[in-house]
């Protein structure tokens, strides 16, 4: 989504994509990359080794896919005579092949971290070592480093020295101009409480204490609204359950209707979760979505995350950021029972979503970065996906 958005309004033979998913670009589910006009390449299968290597052949398929890789992106700059190479976090080889190539082909590599390259929880614990060793002469050769956020950035300069710069996960505020309609807390509707997105294991606590909360509070108008692609099944398997109305798959489009509908948008990171770092430093792309619908916030996250840092500094959503299902029943009833507060939290939010993710601000931080100029769109660049 952020490449879609940062990319769309470039001219097709501007930049190129590179992606190894499997089936190729086309068959992104959610369609973004698909509507990008550039061209595209997907990087072949690397070879991998399957046994004989006493240190095992894990260690030994890492090197040889980045390897591999880089020959084939190295190809890809030199055919599309490249400006810049731009590589995402994603698969552990990506940036390291990145960075190879730029460097065979004689052009600057740029790094853009969406989350923590050597800490990610979730990658096996191989490619994790291989990342830990390799991140810090990625980041130091990099032209330019780019992350989503103030925390990260101030990770990667404790941990290497390494100035980064913020551009955060942007969204197209035009879609947000018309004002939200106007809504109070005992309309004959009942209350909507409102979250749009993926729900899973940096979400699942957060969920179950908001709706523990409802329950508290004892009004059974207050529902929770889930606009996500998860099953009813999944979400009661988590205890995701009871006053929650599950919506079906809506598009992209429709989404800022639907968060201006809401009477409170919901904000939830784990506060128990198997991802601790990437729930520290996520800057999810609802974000800026939910800040430009211009409705109250209740952020629920642990208190050294990103969104409760920054909606405590701005002071722009209500911001709890205790594992305590009492503490947010009281926040949500605040919230509910104060129309000065919810209007003084919505016109915080719509001042930061366009000061900090307005996409034309975003486009104009990662062309001085790049040293393009917007007014020529034909500067070429390659964006490994």
């Amino acid at each position: 989504m952020v490449i879609y958005r940062m990319l769309r309004d470039f001219t097709p033979e501007s930049y190129c994509l590179i992606s190894r998913r499997a089936g190729g670009i086309d068959d992104d589910p959610t369609q973004y990359l698909r509507t990008l006009s550039g061209r595209r390449y997907q990087i072949p299968p690397e070879f991998q080794l399957q046994r004989g290597f006493r240190y095992g052949v894990q260690h030994i398929n890492m090197p040889l896919a980045i390897i591999e890789r880089a020959r084939y992106i190295a190809g890809v700059l030199r055919r599309e005579r490249c400006g810049a190479a731009v590589a995402c976090t994603g698969d552990v080889a990506d940036l390291p092949a990145t960075c190879l190539a730029s460097w065979q082909v004689g052009v600057p590599f740029y790094a853009y971290i969406f989350d923590h390259y050597s800490k990610r929880e979730w990658v096996e614990p191989v490619a994790r070592a291989w990342a830990k060793r390799l991140e810090p002469w990625l980041l130091r050769r990099a032209a330019g480093v780019i992350v989503p956020n103030e925390i990260l950035r101030d990770d990667l300069f404790e941990d290497y020295g390494v100035k980064a710069t913020v551009i955060h996960n942007s969204c197209d505020i035009a879609a947000y101009e018309s004002s939200p309609p106007e809504r109070s807390a005992d309309n004959k509707d009942g209350v909507s409480i409102v979250y749009t997105g993926d729900v899973y294991e940096a979400h699942f606590d957060a969920f179950v204490n908001l709706l523990e909360a409802i329950r508290k509070i004892g009004r059974p108008d207050i529902k929770l609204h889930l606009y996500t692609a998860r099953p009813v099944e999944f979400l009661e398997n988590y205890d995701i359950q009871g006053p929650v109305v599950r919506h079906p798959h809506h598009q992209p489009s429709e989404m800022p209707g639907i968060q201006q509908r809401a009477d409170v948008l919901f904000l939830p990171l784990a506060f128990d979760s198997p991802y601790p770092d990437l729930v520290r430093t996520s800057a999810t792309t609802k974000l800026g979505e939910y800040l430009a619908a211009r409705r109250p916030i209740l952020v629920h996250a642990p208190p050294d995350s990103f969104i409760s840092w920054y909606f405590r500094r701005h002071q722009c959503g209500q911001v709890v950021d205790r594992n305590d299902p009492a503490e947010l029943a009281r926040a949500l009833e605040l919230l509910l029972s104060d129309a000065g507060l919810r209007e003084r939290l919505s016109e915080r939010a719509w001042e930061r979503a366009r000061e900090d993710f307005s996409l034309s601000k975003a486009r104009t931080q990662f062309a001085a970065l790049l040293g393009l100029d917007l007014n020529q769109t034909t500067a070429e660049m390659c964006a490994p996906a």
